[in-house]
């Protein structure tokens, strides 16, 4: 019995010290690759120049407006309960409850082939994991980054630790990062920009 008890135990804090995986948000991401596919071809794009087209300032200042329109419009859908726009070189702030969870998702394809993640704590002394993902037009998850804020008990009393990776071959490739509180009864408070 206790042999069982033990290891029922170390599964549960296995499972709750693990970083959790990119596909979070499977339905958002094919909802706005089809129309990020759909507003590029207004513009000629197509797979074969899909990176080039990236790379016009016109055309992806195009995108992003257009993409920014399609995420409002959403409101009654995932928008308004799922993942928060992840708007690329502006920061976001939020703040987790206990084990809640927050998802940011860029609604736009990075158009640089490397971008740097910044997360600032603000406040609070939960222990936070976040994992930092791209995704490609056909919905691929990659898992680039991940790590932890107030793990050990001398970084609860540190309220600014800071975080910064650079995030590399990320070109046509959708962001998302994801924060998930493992501490009943506490809070983290945060800000996280793109750029």
């Amino acid at each position: 019995m206790r042999f069982l008890i033990s290891s029922l135990f170390l599964l549960l804090f296995c499972a709750s010290v693990s970083a959790q995986s990119c596909k979070s948000a499977p339905s958002v991401v094919s909802d706005l690759n089809r129309q990020i596919s759909k507003v590029l071809k207004t513009k000629g794009c197509n797979a074969a120049n899909f990176p080039s087209c990236l790379s016009n300032p016109t055309t992806y200042l195009h995108l992003t407006k257009e993409m920014v329109k399609f995420w409002n419009g959403k409101r009654t859908s995932w928008a308004t309960i799922g993942p928060r726009r992840l708007n690329f070189g502006n920061y976001e702030n939020g703040r987790l409850v206990s084990t809640g969870g927050r998802m940011y998702i860029s609604c736009v394809p990075s158009d640089k082939s490397s971008m740097v993640v910044d997360i600032k704590e603000l406040d609070g002394k939960g222990k936070t994991s976040y994992v930092i993902c791209k995704v490609d037009k056909n919905g691929n998850y990659t898992k680039l980054k991940t790590g932890w804020f107030n793990e050990i008990n001398s970084q609860k009393s540190n309220k600014r630790e800071t975080r910064q990776h650079t995030l590399r071959g990320v070109k046509g490739h959708l962001i998302s990062i994801h924060f998930d509180g493992k501490s009943v009864g506490n809070t983290f408070q945060y800000k996280v920009r793109v750029k």
